[in-house]
């Protein structure tokens, strides 16, 4: 049996996550074990608990929502387009956003063993970025604002805001109330400053470019 790398199986599982490979009903020990080929104590040797092992897993998850809210901010994505990416995030991979979201982790042991360390880092992240966006009060508005878009998400995952027999119709409805919050919570972005205006040129003098003093 190979002796795996200690974020090797963090990235597998992740992976497996976000293509459909496992599901929350696989994140159990001994399926883990068993998806990567290893005994149950590869989870408890480099990660102390399977919550040692999830959490990183989680924490692979919000990196990769953080940066992909980054890149569309730097692109110049209004609230609204970064509302709906977070829904969009959660619908197309339900199983990895249910265990950064839902699962129920004992945090404080956690936080006891120094298992923690980036969720502040990240939370700032979060936190930075509707700053950036105008908001007067960004740590409350993280909170409504996730708190709302969790809630879109997680009902339109349930099929509880279900009101049709289309799920393209369902989503597209989700991404509707996504803007709308973000509408709610942030003002619009300023629009970025026009770039200023080229000096004029020159007067040309018998087809010639007069030359600037230097």
């Amino acid at each position: 049996m190979g002796v795996m790398a200690a974020d090797e199986p963090v990235e597998r599982v992740f992976q497996a996550l976000c293509d459909g490979r496992l599901t929350r009903d696989d994140l159990t020990a001994r399926k883990l074990a068993a998806f990567l080929g290893q005994t149950t104590m590869v989870l408890y040797h480099h990660y102390g608990s399977l919550d040692g092992f999830l959490i990183r897993v989680d924490g692979a998850g919000w990196r990769m929502l953080a940066e992909g809210l980054e890149a569309r901010a730097r692109a110049g994505a209004d609230a609204r387009a970064l509302a709906v990416y977070y829904v969009e995030f959660a619908l197309r991979r339900p199983d990895l956003y249910w265990l950064m979201a839902e699962r129920r982790f004992d945090r404080a042991r956690l936080r006891d063993e120094g298992r923690l360390r980036l969720a502040r880092p990240l939370w700032g992240a979060f936190v930075g970025l509707l700053g950036r966006y105008g908001s007067a009060r960004p740590a409350e508005d993280t909170h409504v604002l996730f708190a709302g878009l969790h809630g879109i998400a997680m009902l339109t995952l349930s099929g509880r805001a279900n009101l049709g027999e289309d799920p393209a119709a369902d989503h597209e409805v989700a991404f509707a109330a996504a803007r709308r919050l973000a509408d709610l919570v942030l003002p619009p972005r300023p629009a970025e400053p026009a770039a200023p205006a080229a000096p004029p040129a020159p007067p040309a003098i018998e087809g010639c470019t007069l030359r600037r003093s230097r």
